[in-house]
């Protein structure tokens, strides 16, 4: 007699989430590659060139990089063969305020409808908050919740995600259509930093100052907001700290001071073609499972 046995659950996401590849591996997560665009060369964000590569070559550029989402044939691939083996699918992502990506994965469901049970999350974040909502949905599916509670639990996850950036990288401000010409024009002549708030998971422009030191007090001020058992990361494009990171970690910690050590991580490319190489920022995370 032949037993009807639970689909497996398998969490799908994309490079934006900045997750170690080998954590993805042991977890069963895949981790679809975003594109990177840079000097009329396409590279798969990760695996055809790391966060120190990109930081690198960002620099040295003379113009800003882009990014593609995965493709609907990606998308495609995965779900295919996630779908032969009878699995339930969790597929979140990038948000869509940022990325094609959400769009694409919608579209390659579409041939999967009656045949898979594939649910598309808009983390509404990236990075850091992507991050954590992944690792939430796999530590769910160990723990044997179904696929529309776990959604269910993500969604509620997503209100605790919170993030501010500086960046006086005018060219990216204005290529990744944050400012317009004028402003970054303007911006450029009179040394404003702008502020940039993650709000409906997009990152906005919503103030600007005119120091380093000033922009680091801005950052400052919205993250002693919350509670000190949050979590948090420093983020900018390059994984090693610099002078401004170091006087932003050392802002941060005369009100984190239960964190020994706060951590300096890569925005990746989603966040970096924004704020460009040389701009940072902070995330926190209050969600709890």
């Amino acid at each position: 007699m032949t037993l009807n046995r639970t689909p497996s659950i398998r969490v799908v996401t994309d490079s934006a989430a900045r997750l170690p590849l080998n954590w993805a591996k042991e977890n069963d997560v895949i981790v679809l590659p975003q594109y990177v665009v840079l000097n009329g060369r396409a590279y798969r964000e990760d695996l055809d060139l790391s966060e120190t590569d990109l930081a690198q070559q960002a620099i040295r550029s003379k113009k800003p990089f882009t990014v593609r989402a995965p493709s609907v044939e990606d998308f495609d691939r995965v779900y295919g063969a996630l779908a032969d083996k009878r699995a339930e699918i969790i597929s979140i992502h990038v948000s869509a305020a940022l990325s094609e990506t959400v769009q694409n994965a919608l579209k390659a469901r579409e041939t999967y409808l009656g045949r898979c049970k594939i649910h598309i999350v808009d983390s509404r974040s990236m990075a850091l908050g992507l991050n954590e909502l992944v690792r939430a949905a796999v530590k769910l599916a160990k723990g044997g919740e179904v696929g529309e509670m776990i959604v269910k639990r993500l969604r509620g996850l997503m209100q605790h995600i919170y993030g501010i950036f500086v960046s006086d990288d005018m060219d990216y401000l204005e290529h990744s259509k944050r400012l317009r010409p004028a402003q970054a024009i303007l911006g450029a002549m009179l040394g404003i930093i702008p502020c940039l708030s993650m709000e409906d998971g997009d990152l906005v422009a919503v103030e600007k100052v005119r120091t380093s030191e000033r922009a680091i007090e801005k950052v400052t001020e919205f993250v002693t907001e919350f509670n000190d058992q949050a979590q948090l990361a420093v983020l900018q494009l390059s994984p090693q700290p610099n002078d401004r990171t170091q006087a932003l970690i050392e802002a941060l910690q005369t009100h984190f001071t239960r964190m020994k050590e706060i951590p300096v991580k890569s925005c990746g490319a989603t966040v970096g073609h924004i704020i460009g190489p040389h701009g940072i920022g902070v995330m926190v995370y209050e969600g709890r499972i």
